[in-house]
């Protein structure tokens, strides 16, 4: 029961994060510059980083991805294989993400978009890897010195 609990949450903010993906996705190029354009001005004045925010916000939003996803996943397969299947899952995602972007005006399909987005969620993935792993190994401790 505890772990059902577990994955339920996991799965609804894995869920979550692909839904806030999506309302991104359907913006306009229009309504999405004007939601970025502020944000680059305040970090970079006139710099011109705006391209470089936008692909540091898909890097970041797939980390999450991949990281919620292997933390959905390992309730449902092997724990060593639920990071593939993470992996596997948020890039499938990533791909749906560009055609879907296909059909939002003004926004384009792009491989080099896809690649940051398999490489965010590459990132979550390990991050959920290697903190699964210290729990283990605290975990183990703890028992081992009681």
């Amino acid at each position: 029961m505890r772990y059902e609990k577990a994955f339920y949450f996991w799965a609804c903010a894995t869920v979550l994060c692909m839904a806030l993906i999506f309302v991104f996705s359907s913006m306009n190029s229009d309504a999405s510059s004007a939601l970025s354009e502020p944000m680059t001005m305040k970090l970079f004045g006139s710099l011109g980083f705006e391209t470089l925010l936008r692909k540091s916000a898909h890097f970041l939003v797939f980390s999450l991805l991949g990281f919620l996803a292997a933390n959905s996943f390992k309730y449902l397969v092997l724990e060593k294989k639920a990071y593939c299947f993470a992996l596997a899952f948020a890039s499938l995602y990533a791909a749906t993400d560009e055609i879907h972007q296909l059909f939002v005006p003004g926004r384009s399909c792009e491989l080099r978009d896809w690649a940051i987005d398999t490489a965010g969620a590459l990132l979550g993935v390990c991050f959920a890897f290697l903190l699964n792993r210290w729990i283990i190994m605290r975990k183990r401790r703890k028992m081992a010195g009681a």
